[in-house]
């Protein structure tokens, strides 16, 4: 999977986060059921073995995946 280095920012909302792209100015809104149908595409194409080629939303959705995913306790 190739991924790029996007910086922006995500507001949370009721309905899942509010992002401002840094690299393009772009705002939009990524809903939890945005989070969940990625999380389900990215599983089943890692255990077919797809090179995984994603969008600008899809880099921030897998970043927020992330940081949702990893322990509070984790350091950065």
């Amino acid at each position: 999977m190739n991924r790029q280095s996007n910086s922006f920012t995500a507001t949370q909302t009721r309905e899942g986060f509010h992002v401002i792209s840094h690299d393009n100015t772009k705002e939009f809104e990524i809903t939890l059921n945005d989070i969940n149908e990625f999380a389900s595409k990215y599983t089943q194409d890692a255990i077919e073995g797809k090179n995984l080629q994603l969008s600008e939303k899809e880099e921030i959705i897998f970043s927020l995946w992330e940081m949702v995913l990893i322990p509070d306790n984790t350091k950065h």
